[in-house]
This record gives structure tokens, sequence and C-alpha cells, in this order.
């Protein structure tokens, strides 16, 4: 009986891990001489591969997936475990996708934090018409230091504020339409619903009326151009890293609410400025699309 080259069966085993990824598009030369963190409001790759570039920040081992962002790094939103390329794991360090406030210390909290870093959402998608095992594992980095990023989340909070009559009321950001509407023009689709979060704001009030009927419950729907970060060649490789490092660098906001006066807030600690965005300079080779399993 013939015996099964091990050789070919480890390269079987490659083709087959990544079969749900063929025809997804790797990001080109000509998008990378141009593509600042000042022009990119949403960033999607990999998860794997995102970990692999940003180590500071994102570990992954034994079954633990860590988000480390004392220091810049990512607003990682999850629930306690999350599902990667197959494997159940659990998360350290996150903001719960669905979190109460108790009063508007928390809230300013709150609208600073998510704000102050990239936010980091982490979904599973699939090949149309393959297996539900062939699905792989997407990050998706929202670039809050976009101004159309910052305006709509902000322009979102303040117009639930202004428009609930109680004193309770609840908000949910969502980028499913958007990630989802991207994908199905690479011929994937999502095999999650869990690319929101939202908050509460809640007092110690008798009868909400507005509340419980469903009044003062907004839904904040975020669009976005988004930018795909795949790659394979290492040269492009180091300029998505570049890219990245520029994104999550810590940067501090003077005069902020969580200035030394104040307590930290219960969230994360870091805030941000303004960035300057410098222009990166062009790179000369060519920017072929390539499939994820060549």
């Amino acid at each position: 009986m013939a015996t099964e080259d091990p050789v070919n069966k480890a390269n079987l085993g490659r083709i087959n891990s990544n079969r749900s990824m063929m025809s997804f598009s790797s990001v080109g030369s000509d998008i990378l001489s141009s593509a600042t963190t000042a022009n990119c409001e949403i960033a999607l790759l990999p998860l794997k591969l995102l970990i692999e570039l940003q180590p500071t920040y994102l570990t992954l081992e034994d079954g633990v997936l860590t988000s480390n962002n004392q220091s810049g790094g990512f607003n990682l939103f999850s629930d306690d475990t999350t599902l990667i390329d197959g494997c159940q794991c659990r998360i350290v360090n996150y903001i719960q996708r669905k979190v109460t406030l108790r009063s508007h210390v928390d809230y300013k909290d709150y609208r600073e934090t998510i704000l102050a870093k990239p936010m980091l959402l982490i979904t599973n998608a699939r090949k149309v018409n393959s297996g539900a095992t062939s699905a792989k594992t997407f990050a998706i980095v929202v670039n809050t230091r976009h101004p159309q990023i910052r305006s709509k989340v902000e322009d979102g909070m303040n117009s639930v504020i202004s428009s609930v009559m109680g004193e309770n009321y609840q908000l949910q950001f969502t980028f499913s339409n958007a990630v989802r509407e991207y994908l199905q023009r690479q011929s994937f689709e999502l095999t999650e619903d869990n690319l929101s979060f939202s908050f509460t704001f809640k007092l110690d009030v008798l009868v909400d009326f507005f509340y419980l009927f469903g009044l003062s419950k907004k839904n904040c729907d975020l669009h976005g151009k988004i930018l795909n970060l795949y790659c394979t060649n290492n040269s492009r490789k180091e300029r998505v890293k570049m890219f990245l490092s520029k994104m999550t660098s810590p940067l501090m906001r003077l005069g902020s609410s969580l200035d030394h006066d104040r307590r930290p807030s219960v969230f994360s600690l870091d805030m941000i400025t303004e960035d300057p965005f410098p222009q990166e300079d062009g790179i000369s080779d060519s920017a072929p699309v390539l499939p994820l399993n060549s």
C-alpha cells in the first residue's frame, strides 16, 4: 500500500487552510504609496497578519489573544471569547461590546476612550458558496483619527442626547453594513453578526416609558471607505507595518478630562490630539492583484 508523502500532505493542508481566502485581492504598491493614516477611514486585513505586524500591541499565545494598549495600540471591542480561524480563543484587555454607564463622568470617559485609539473589531467571513469550516478571521481597524470617522461618532452621540426625552437611553454603533458590502464585492460573506458595540446610559429613575418602549434606543450605522491591507510581499508588509504604527502610536490630548486633576478613565488611559499625518514616500515596485493562497 502506497504511503502518503508528508511534504505533499503539509502543502495540501496549507492550501486547504487558505481555500476560503482565494480571490481576495492584496494591497498594491500604488495604494500604499499614496495612503496615509489621514485618508484611511477603515482598514481590513486578516487578524493573524495584524498580529504579525503589530506584536507590540497584540499577541496570540495558547488560545489567548491579548491587547496591550497602555501606550498606544487599539481599543479592542469584543466579548469574552472570539473564534480565530476556527479555534475558540479567550480575549484579554478589551472593551465590552455592551456597557452600561451610570453617570455623566462615565459617559465622558467612554466618549473620550473610544476616540482615543483605533477601534479593533474581529469577525469571520468565508468565500461565497464554500463550507462553514472555511471561514477565516479578519480584523476591522477603524481609524478614529480620521475627521470623518470622528465626526460620525461624535454626531451620533450628540444626536441621541439631544433627541431623548427621558433620562435613560441607548446608542449602538455598527459597521456591519459597510463591511458586508465590501466583502460581497470580494465574493466573501460574513459568518457572524458582531461588528457593533453599544452603551446604555442608565440612571435610577422610577419609570422611564421612553426607554421601556424603545423610543430612546438609537442606532448609528457607520460607513467609511475601506482600505484592504492584506499583503504577502515582504516589502509591502513593511509598508503596512509602518502605516499601522502611525495609526497606533500613543498621543496625548492636552487639557483632556483625564488630566492629573481627575481620576483615570475606567476604560483606558491614553488620549490623542491631532496627528500631522506626514506624507509617506512612494515605492517603485508594481502593484499586482494576488490571491491570498498564492
